[in-house]
């Protein structure tokens, strides 16, 4: 299963095709696996919508002796609490790691009690292998030991049956990559993945990456690029085309890496007759030319993503990504041109960068027009990248736990970051993730809960292990005043029980003048973020009304108006 990046509200979750884990099966099933072990996919409409007591439930409620989990950044926190909840239902349960998280240098991961392997790594060849030594010694007494007969699994981390769970000495060998990727075929032709499910295809075509930027894991699992062939693109494609998908989002690291590029391009055009869906890719803006543009644009590229990350010749050098800026104005001018949208991420944080350097580099952006949107990211300090290891001698100090970002550097100040964040808003006169609108309408029964207190009419409550991930807490009263103790409780009670979920307030009052002072509302306030989750950090260190996965709303009268609450905890106000 792969848990989705957390919602800022209860719209339908998008995107979280469950690729990896459908890689997994593909190639276990190849290997004959499939004939012993029946390996399944979590749907995805109980990964993106279930809560996570609801979730532990679900997935023991199947059965299972094996659940594998793909850990990224901002599910890790979360499946480590799901994994204690699943271990509690079914304590003969078996778990494995793989993902990004799951790093030979990410100790606070590999330090937890409640999985029992992890894979380091690349991870098809490392599953299929464990699942194979599972089936060869199927007569042995203790199933879950079987992985430490004979040699160790390359890539399979195991922890120490006592003590600290995280052993450095226990490092497994590494894996090395797959040395055909067209070995693995595709989980959409299989008929593992459906495209039509969300009108949208993800498509690989290399693995491996030339660029050795510091701030990035993923060149660290490849020694070399790995590519798919054309023809198997192209049946990926007509996939996409017998499906009705309405997007192709490409996820090489670097699609213009590939030194067939002019080709593949000429290939995707071909094979997206009348331009009937969208592509979506990141390339280096340095290698696009007036020729490559045009045929980015014949092959229907809505949008690329392309990184500047720094104009500064320190922070270029410390980061390994040296940017030609002349080629980079070029690749970018040749796109935007032909219709393109170009999407320009910059990095606040990188080792290297001043106050001074950071603003040089967004007015280089703005005064040229070298972008369509821009994003702006604080630096991270990933697990398994350069930074992480070279973060002592580079001065970075950084959250502990995701989403790692750095608060300091020999030249940035925690304060510093906040404010260029607050000043890139600014300059490109944008909000960035602003919040969607809450919505109060056609809410899932399992996903909210209802207190009128001037009645004494509340809904029944749902049980825990039944409740949705995201969540709303809908009060009303014409002196809610009387009432935030309660509503405090109400929410902490909520977030006890499913501590990651997206939690919307409501309260709702008649009588705006009685509604909240100061000291209720920050009660409120703080039973909501009493415990921050991985969103609520991922917006610590941007400026403007807070933002997370909790968010307050405020229902009053139509034209009516709230007093200003200058300095204080803001809350969404809006009319009835």
């Amino acid at each position: 299963m792969q848990l989705p990046i957390p919602p800022l509200g209860p719209a339908p979750i998008r995107g979280n095709v469950p690729l990896a884990a459908a890689y997994l099966k593909l190639f276990a099933e190849q290997q004959g696996l499939g004939n012993h072990f029946e390996i399944d996919i979590l749907p995805a409409v109980e990964a993106n919508t279930l809560g996570d007591r609801a979730l532990a439930a679900a997935i023991a409620m199947r059965e299972p002796w094996l659940v594998g989990f793909t850990c990224y950044v901002w599910n890790i926190e979360r499946t480590l609490w799901i994994c204690h909840e699943l271990k509690r239902l079914r304590p003969e349960v078996t778990i494995i790691f793989g993902g990004p998280e799951i790093t030979a240098d990410n100790h606070w991961v590999l330090d937890t009690p409640d999985y029992d392997f992890a894979a380091i790594g690349e991870g098809e060849q490392t599953f299929a292998e464990f699942l194979a030594r599972e089936r060869d010694g199927a007569s042995s007494t203790s199933r879950f030991a079987l992985p430490m007969l004979g040699s160790p699994v390359p890539g399979l981390y195991i922890p120490p049956a006592s003590g600290p769970r995280y052993d450095p000495a226990r490092k497994p060998p590494h894996r090395s990559p797959m040395p055909d990727i067209n070995r693995l075929g595709s989980p959409y032709l299989s008929g593992i993945l459906d495209a039509a499910e969300e009108k949208m295809l993800l498509l690989e075509t290399t693995r491996g990456c030339v660029f050795n930027c510091k701030f990035c894991y993923y060149p660290k699992s490849y020694d070399q690029q790995y590519f798919l062939s054309p023809d198997l693109v192209r049946a990926g494609l007509r996939h996409a085309v017998e499906r009705d998908v309405d997007e192709v989002f490409l996820l090489d690291p670097t699609l213009n890496q590939r030194k067939d590029f002019a080709d593949m391009l000429r290939l995707f055009a071909e094979e997206n007759p009348g331009g009937k869906f969208k592509y979506f890719a990141e390339l280096r803006a340095e290698g696009i030319t007036e020729k490559t543009a045009k045929l980015l644009r014949e092959a229907n590229f809505a949008e690329v993503e392309v990184g500047l990350q720094s104009i500064g010749r320190d922070a270029m050098n410390l980061m390994d990504r040296n940017n030609n800026l002349r080629a980079f104005e070029r690749g970018v001018r040749a796109m935007m041109a032909e219709g393109i949208e170009v999407k320009v991420d910059l990095i606040v944080g990188l080792p290297g960068d001043t106050v001074e350097s950071i603003r040089r580099g967004m007015h280089y952006l703005r005064d040229n027009g070298l972008y369509s949107d821009v994003q702006v990211f604080n630096l991270a300090i990933l697990p398994g990248t350069e930074f992480r290891h070279e973060a002592d001698e580079l001065g970075l100090r950084f959250q502990p736990r995701p989403p790692y970002y750095v608060t300091r550097t020999p030249a940035l100040q925690q304060a510093d970051i906040f404010a260029l964040m607050q000043e890139v808003q600014d300059v490109f006169e944008i909000d960035f993730d602003a919040p969607p609108p809450p919505v109060l309408e056609g809410l899932h029964p399992d996903s909210i809960q209802r207190i009128d207190f001037d009645t004494g009419e509340e809904s029944p409550s749902i049980p825990t292990n039944r409740r949705r991930q995201a969540f709303t807490l809908w009060t009303k009263s014409s002196t809610l005043i009387a009432y935030s103790p309660r509503i405090a409780a109400t929410i902490r009670e909520i977030l006890e029980a499913n501590p990651f979920t997206t939690l919307q307030v409501v309260l709702e009052s008649a009588l705006v003048a009685k509604v909240l002072d100061e000291g209720p509302l920050n009660q409120i306030v703080e039973a909501c973020h009493a415990n921050p989750t991985y969103l609520d950090k991922y917006y610590s260190l941007q400026p403007g009304e807070p933002r997370g996965a909790k968010r307050i709303v405020l229902l009053i009268p139509d034209g009516q108006r709230m007093r200003e609450r200058a300095g204080k905890p803001a809350i969404e106000v809006y009319s009835m």
